[in-house]
């Protein structure tokens, strides 16, 4: 990778960058940010993943830009080696994002071969819990990744944050775009700058009245996908539901 590409694609000479070489024709990443958004203080890398370790405002921040392989026992590999290098630096905010190559429930693909995905699962929700990730709500698409004939899709690509990354960025959730040239949907993580205060918990009891008020909740709440603390999941589902 070149700085006169990265330049091209960032439209300026206002960018920094980090790459990870691909093996063959694929594999390949790169991460681009804002010059002087933060202080890069060391890049590291491993099999399907790119990481940086930054400082910001003081604080540190790591954001591991993840392309995982197809082949499973790879990707238990690095989920270890993600889990041991969390484990084994100083602590700071995290951010993980990208191509999981898994799903962390089976209502997160359809239209493939009748294969069953438990152990990949199982294995994915667990890297998950151990690095105290929160997978935050996702607005637009349901999937992220569709085949040629858009009969088979799955939602393999997707942010896990940790809560104080919610907190410090102000995140409100994940967004999934409309798809271009790519067979996977663009994410973007949405924030909510705009401090209210302490939100009220309001009810209005006529609600009870609707004769199908608690058919729409069960349906709706079992629509809802959250990831994280028991806590938090109740919380971001309430709020979910609330618009709904």
């Amino acid at each position: 990778m070149e700085d006169r590409v990265i330049k091209d694609l960032w439209g300026s000479d206002n960018v920094d960058w980090s790459s990870s070489d691909s093996v063959g024709a694929s594999g390949g990443i790169v991460t681009m940010w804002k010059k002087d958004l933060f202080s890069l203080i060391f890049s590291f890398r491993g099999e399907g993943f790119l990481g940086l370790c930054v400082e910001s405002e003081g604080k540190l921040c790591y954001f591991v830009n993840v392309y995982a392989s197809c082949d499973f026992s790879i990707r238990k590999r690095s989920w270890k080696k993600l889990i041991n290098f969390k484990n084994n630096n100083a602590p700071g905010s995290w951010c993980v994002g990208g191509d999981f190559n898994t799903i962390s429930n089976k209502e997160e693909r359809i239209g493939l071969a009748n294969k069953s995905y438990r152990k990949e699962i199982e294995c994915f929700k667990n890297f998950i819990e151990e690095m105290d990730l929160v997978d935050p709500p996702t607005l637009g698409g349901k999937f992220t990744w569709f085949n040629n004939n858009g009969k088979a899709m799955s939602r393999i690509d997707r942010f896990l944050l940790l809560n104080c990354f919610m907190e410090a960025w102000n995140v409100q959730g994940q967004y999934i775009g409309g798809r271009d040239v790519s067979d996977h949907a663009p994410i973007w993580i949405n924030e909510n700058r705009k401090d209210w205060g302490p939100k009220a918990f309001k009810f209005n009891n006529s609600w009870l009245k609707h004769k199908d008020f608690h058919k729409f909740v069960e349906t709706e709440w079992g629509k809802i996908h959250v990831k994280g603390r028991g806590d938090f999941v109740l919380c971001e589902k309430l709020k979910v539901l609330k618009g709904d």
